[in-house]
């Protein structure tokens, strides 16, 4: 797997050519954006700019965004050009958070069913979801109220293109995970991942990074992706999930 190769191919099919229920994908010159309904969620997918777009193309979506009344992420690789984007970014008022791996499996690599050694339970509504969510809120100290919308209504629009779980004790959910398709693309991304601290080291999610690969290979994924922590890099990197790049959000929260 050529990493140069690997990249390209991402950016056609994931980040130019994604297409998101209920959002509204607009290109704007060498910027690529994906516009939630609400005010929360909406992000840029691609960007593709010299040193001289880049402050006017960054000014642009600001003020795009600043007249719909909508923040936003602007997430970048470090294959993405200009290479210091991200120090635009902040200079026009990002915050930048934390970089994570993007890492890549080729599932022909795996030959067989992966074990799931835990009660795993897929989940399709609202609450459910939102149930999933409140675990990432606690592990990660943040606002899901977002993520639990797009995912709803992915799976109102196109069930197919996601998929969420949940594991449960005693009917706490204490670890959940999910993962996304695109329809027509040889990707799909795997999200989430996380445990409650006191659950930790019972394997879960090793079960739900089990159960989300069997999914993928049994629809005939061709490769699967992550954006790993740093405590899930080590993890998937036993699974065969190759380094491509490292990415970074950074996001503009626009007042309203």
């Amino acid at each position: 797997m050529d990493k140069k190769d690997i990249m390209a191919l991402y950016n056609q099919f994931e980040r130019i050519g994604q297409t998101v229920p209920g959002y509204d994908k607009q290109v704007n010159g060498s910027v690529v954006r994906c516009v939630s309904p609400e005010s929360q969620g909406s992000y840029i997918t691609y960007f593709h700019l010299d040193e001289e777009q880049a402050i006017s193309a960054i000014k642009n979506e600001i003020h795009f965004f600043s007249e719909q009344k909508k923040s936003f992420e602007w997430k970048t690789y470090s294959t993405d050009t200009p290479a210091n984007i991200g120090q635009h970014l902040i200079e026009q008022g990002f915050t930048r958070e934390d970089s994570e791996s993007f890492m890549v499996l080729e599932l022909d690599r795996i030959q067989r069913t992966l074990p799931v050694t835990a009660d795993i339970t897929e989940v399709y509504d609202l609450d459910g979801i939102r149930e999933a969510m409140s675990v990432q809120e606690k592990v990660w100290g943040t606002d899901h109220t977002s993520h639990a919308f797009h995912l709803h209504q992915i799976k109102q629009v196109s069930p197919e293109d996601v998929t969420v779980y949940v594991i449960y004790d005693n009917h706490i959910p204490v670890s959940s995970a999910w993962v996304l398709y695109s329809t027509g693309s040889p990707f799909a991304g795997i999200w989430g991942g996380s445990t409650l601290s006191e659950y930790r080291n019972k394997g879960y999610y090793t079960a739900l990074l089990h159960q989300r690969i069997n999914d993928a290979k049994q629809r005939g994924i061709r490769y699967l992706t992550i954006d790993a922590s740093a405590m899930s890099r080590p993890i998937v990197e036993k699974h065969g999930f190759r380094f491509i790049a490292a990415t970074t959000p950074y996001y503009l929260e626009v007042s309203r």
